[in-house]
């Protein structure tokens, strides 16, 4: 009998896993396809690979009047996939290793969930095999899903000419004129990058803007970029309708149906939990298609956890490492919670915008009191000489009585990697007088952060 029997191998499932058999627990994980779950092998690690190949030939190409010589470049999509294939390899390599190094026992399967007879022992059948534990964790994370209330995506999709994110990290060609269906943080990313590798790119957002409830401020900014550097389009508050093998029909903004031409359909409208797992057998509830958790991940059967997207809870693959580490030190009797508002969220476009903590808008809605200080990344020596094509922003939220940090917001070439400053001074709470003390290196484009505070 296991301490923990963990049920997929994502982000989530794999570091629990590690995390737990560091604490000399035994640990079952079962993953029915490879360890690394979606965001290694489908989503994060492939689609950064295709940024950071189109990042590198726009700097290339923006580089010309300053001293780089050669032609125009571009890029060979199938030796991008290539390459994205042998980094997602290595990198699942590098899991399965972790594993063996935790003493972890990975089971390769779908893992159902059995009903038991013993209150506080759990059963799961994986491969045809019975395994038994005292602690039970679903990680088994999301999907990509095909709206059935878009005409023709189901059968588009089985045609070949509608796509998810999935078959978009796996097309060796570049589509003509690719539609998006949905501009939310999957759309934008594979948007970028097709558009600046040769596909005229429509967006279409049900929404007034893009990229869900990030910063209006600097959505603006991202889209204008998008818009004037690539040449992508955007229909905001517009309502897919049907999609044809030619054409995508939609309701504008005015009510009035239009058409738009395509070669491919990308649909990006949100992930579905996976849930069919054998949770009925020991009556675990699930609700708008996802297990409601408190915040130590507990469902409302005692000794059963969800962690990750399977929860709905900020479907991101940090969430779920941090519910990870929430499961163990609660089983260890650690007594640990999450807090969301210290889950940072980034969109790995050319540029890039992430965000942590309240924003300005949410103070407004929530009625806190706050000081906005913000800033042009131009104030920064360092990305000046990047010598990019717009100029940034980065906005700090005080709350205005105590002068403590309670969010940050970052647009710029750096940005996903400034959050991690934000998420220790939203984290911790940083004051205004506790910035003051640190000392940054110069010059970096992270010392706009101490910048904008004091400016």
């Amino acid at each position: 009998m296991f301490d923990l029997i963990i049920i997929g191998g994502g982000p989530g499932g794999y570091h629990l896993a590690a995390e737990a058999g560091k604490a000399k627990k035994s640990v079952a994980l079962i993953e029915e396809a490879r360890l690394g779950g979606t965001c290694l092998n489908t989503g994060c690690i492939p689609s950064k690979a295709f940024l950071h190949m189109e990042k590198v030939m726009q700097e290339a190409n923006h580089s010309h009047d300053n001293g780089i010589i050669g032609g125009k470049l571009s890029l060979d999509q199938a030796k991008v996939v290539k390459y994205k294939n042998t980094k997602v390899d290595m990198l699942v390599n590098g899991v399965v290793a972790k594993m063996k190094g935790a003493k972890v026992n990975v089971f390769n399967g779908k893992g159902i969930i059995q009903k038991s007879d013993k209150i506080g022992e759990f059963k799961v059948e994986v491969a045809g095999e019975i395994i038994k534990s005292s602690n039970l964790v679903i990680a088994t994370g999301s999907t990509v899903f095909v709206p059935g209330f878009i005409k023709g995506a189901q059968e588009g999709y089985e045609a070949g000419h509608v796509i998810t994110s999935t078959e978009a990290l796996d097309m060796t060609e570049i589509p003509k004129e690719l539609v998006v269906i949905g501009g939310g943080v999957i759309g934008l990313e594979l948007g970028s990058y097709f558009a600046s590798a040769g596909s005229k790119v429509t967006v279409i957002e049900a929404s007034s803007k893009i990229a869900g409830p990030t910063d209006p401020e600097i959505t603006e900014q991202f889209q204008k970029v998008l818009e004037t550097d690539k040449g992508m389009e955007f229909k905001l508050n517009c309502k897919a309708k049907e999609i044809t093998k030619t054409h995508v029909i939609f309701e504008d903004s005015d009510g009035k149906e239009q058409k738009i031409q395509h070669n491919r359909v990308l649909i990006s409208i949100g992930r579905k939990a996976n849930t069919s797992c054998g949770l009925e057998n020991i009556e675990v509830n699930v609700e708008n298609g996802f297990i409601p958790i408190d915040d130590q991940c507990q469902t409302n059967v005692p000794g059963v956890y969800a962690i990750g997207d399977v929860t709905g809870k900020l479907m991101l693959a940090h969430t779920a490492s941090r519910h990870g580490e929430i499961v163990i030190d609660n089983i260890l009797g650690k007594n640990v919670a999450i807090d969301y508002n210290k889950v940072p969220t980034v969109i790995y476009g050319t540029p890039e915008i992430a965000e942590i903590g309240i924003t300005e808008s949410k103070a407004k809605e929530q009625n806190i009191e706050v000081t906005v200080k913000k800033l042009s990344m131009m104030y920064s020596g360092k990305f000046v000489v990047e010598d990019t094509s717009y100029q940034g922003l980065i906005k700090i939220i005080l709350k205005k009585d105590t002068e403590e940090i309670i969010g940050m917001s970052a647009f710029g070439n750096a940005a996903s990697e400034l959050i991690h400053m934000g998420s220790i001074i939203v984290g911790r709470r940083f004051s205004k007088d506790q910035m003051r003390s640190l000392i940054f290196a110069h010059p970096t484009i992270g010392e706009i952060i101490k910048d904008v505070i004091f400016s």
